[in-house]
This record gives C-alpha cells, structure tokens and sequence, in this order.
C-alpha cells in the first residue's frame, strides 16, 4: 500500500510540475530573502520507521544544499508475534536474531522543479541524499525452558550453540525484556542513498511544511543477521513518506 502511495505521489509530482509552468511568475532569485532552513520530522517506511533532523544552506531560490542525520528502527511488516506460554507474558517474534536499527548521516541537494505561484500553492522539489549508514543488531532474547524437569526460565539469544532451544517453540515461553543484549550491540556500517519528491506547502516561505515521497537503499559490507529461520540480505531498500516541520531564516 505504502510504494502504491509513493508511485501515485510522483506521478502527482510530475503533473503538477508540468501545471504550475503555467503560474503566475515566481519570485526572482536574486530577492530571495532566505539563507538557511532547519526542519526536522517523521518518516513511515515499508520497512520501518524515521525520526531525522535537517539543516540546509539556501543558495538561491531553486537550490538547497542540505545535511540530515536519521535514525530508523527496522520493521519487517509481515512478522507476527507468537502467544506467550506465560499468563500475561509478552508475545515473542518467532526466529528473530537481531532487531535492526540504522542511523544515517547524508548530504544531499533540493532542487526546486515548480515554484509556488505567488507565494501560494504547493512548491515542487527534486531532493537527493547520499552518505553513509552505520546499522546496529542488538540481539534478540527470548525466554526458554530450561529442561523438560525444569520450570525455570533462561534468556536466550540465538547461536550455533543454542539454535536447538531458539527455534523450538515448544520450550519458548515468552519474550525476553527489552533491556536483554544492549551490551551486546554489533555495528554494522554502509553507505547510503535515497531519491525522492518533495511537496512544500507552506502558505510563508518562512515555514517549512512538506510532505516527501522516495526511495532508500543501503548497503552493507555483510549480510544482515536478521533472522535466524531466513535467507538474509546484505542491503535494506524501502520507499517512503515522511512529514517535515522547520523554518528558514
């Protein structure tokens, strides 16, 4: 649903590009009254979530050069959690080794395709970013039986060691709390890249408000232990949403 919405909202882009031609003319770059823009915002991915801030440097009306630094949680939408065996326990994800997260440090440009008409109306903008990636796995636990005679209960993680107890869902009795593998965080790093459109609607220039539609890749130097039941990729790839608030001064 999310990359339909994507693919709908560049098809709008380019549409409304190609209109807002016809417009009333645009402020003449050189009384363009703004040098710099910071906006932060939200970002719904088709494989997660974002959080990112934004600082940009305004070299003109039609140009934004612009530094974003970006943390995503990584969330494989089609994952269900199983039922805890434990009255009131927590529900727990079948096969999960690591949960993923990522923070990006880009640098990208904002390249304006249609103007505002005079000052009103929504302003179109090509936006690319590229940068690097440094992903993090902290493991995942889950709570065990600890023999068929025992009614303890031991945090595991998966490893060649302890796959048989990890995948066997008979002795599995819960999640384990979320504070299990944060001294165990593994980094990751890679580069990144991200393409998108974006459409400010921001009634005074001096507000940034915009909705932004693209595409993220990246890649790492290694596969990513992910899941432990499942074929693993060395990259991520989503499209995107995001909803961006700031100001220019």
């Amino acid at each position: 649903m999310l990359r339909r919405l994507t693919f709908l909202l560049f098809g709008l882009g380019i549409t409304t590009g190609l209109f807002a031609q016809f417009g009333k003319k645009p402020i003449d770059m050189q009384d363009y009254q703004y040098h710099h823009e910071a906006s932060g915002g939200l970002r719904l991915q088709s494989n997660g979530v974002s959080l990112f801030a934004e600082y940009g440097w305004i070299r003109d009306l039609k140009v934004t050069r612009l530094l974003q630094i970006e943390y995503t949680y990584d969330i494989d939408y089609r994952m269900k959690k199983d039922k805890s065996q434990v009255q009131d326990g927590q529900d727990y994800f079948y096969g999960l080794q690591n949960h993923f997260h990522v923070i990006r440090v880009t640098y990208g440009v904002k390249r304006t395709i249609a103007d505002k008409a005079d000052h009103n109306g929504v302003r179109l903008s090509f936006i690319g970013f590229g940068g690097i990636a440094l992903g993090l796995l902290k493991p995942y636990y889950v709570m065990v039986q600890e023999n068929d005679s025992s009614t303890n209960a031991i945090p595991v993680r998966y490893t060649s060691a302890t796959a048989s107890q990890f995948l066997n869902q008979a002795s599995i009795l819960e999640a384990a709390p979320l504070h299990y593998g944060l001294n165990q965080i593994q980094p990751v790093p890679g580069i990144t890249g991200k393409i998108g459109l974006d459409f400010d609607w921001g009634i005074k220039d001096e507000f940034v408000k915009s909705l932004e539609a693209g595409m993220v890749l990246d890649i790492y130097y290694k596969r990513l232990p992910i899941y432990a039941n499942a074929y693993n990729r060395f990259y991520q790839f989503g499209v995107y949403l995001s909803f961006q608030f700031g100001k220019r001064w």
